[in-house]
């Protein structure tokens, strides 16, 4: 968390803004119950792996819980964000996770939000999961932007 607070306040004195991403395996639980555990395991390893080369040295991206992760973006536009975000949920779509000789196809919800100094980290976390609710009651598989108190998918 210390990093993460370093992160925004160095893009806060930059000039620069500073983003949460959060996102969440869009129907993890039928994977588990469908092919067991270990491919739940599987798909959670290899997620990982397929994020962590889509993202920059610097970002801060760790596991948020369950199957939903966090991704800490600095010095990046809105519009950047939003399409780094928008590949990194391409990517996890495109290509199947294999598992024996299953192929298990992923699709993730994202939300993403400001995070400033002025808002604590655990402010811009909740916007960030406001924003994910949102693209998950918006059917799922996309992402979501906040701003201003609202969320949507078009950040203007």
């Amino acid at each position: 968390m210390e990093n993460a607070l370093i992160q925004m306040e160095r893009s806060a004195r930059t000039g620069r803004e500073c983003f949460i991403v959060i996102f969440d395996l869009d129907h993890f639980k039928t994977v588990n119950d469908r092919y067991g555990h270990l491919a739940g395991d599987k798909v959670l390893v290899e997620i990982v792996q397929r994020v962590k080369k889509s993202v920059r040295p610097y970002d801060l991206f760790g596991r948020y819980g369950g199957e939903e992760f966090i991704i800490l973006m600095p010095d990046i536009s809105e519009i950047d964000v939003i399409n780094a975000t928008e590949r990194i949920r391409q990517d996890m779509s495109k290509t199947p996770v294999k598992f024996e000789d299953v192929a298990i196809t992923i699709t993730a919800s994202f939300g993403i939000a400001h995070a400033t100094p002025a808002d604590d980290l655990n402010v811009a976390t909740r916007y960030a999961d406001d924003a994910l609710y949102q693209a998950k009651n918006n059917g799922r598989n996309n992402v979501v932007f906040y701003e201003n108190n609202r969320v949507g998918s078009d950040p203007e």
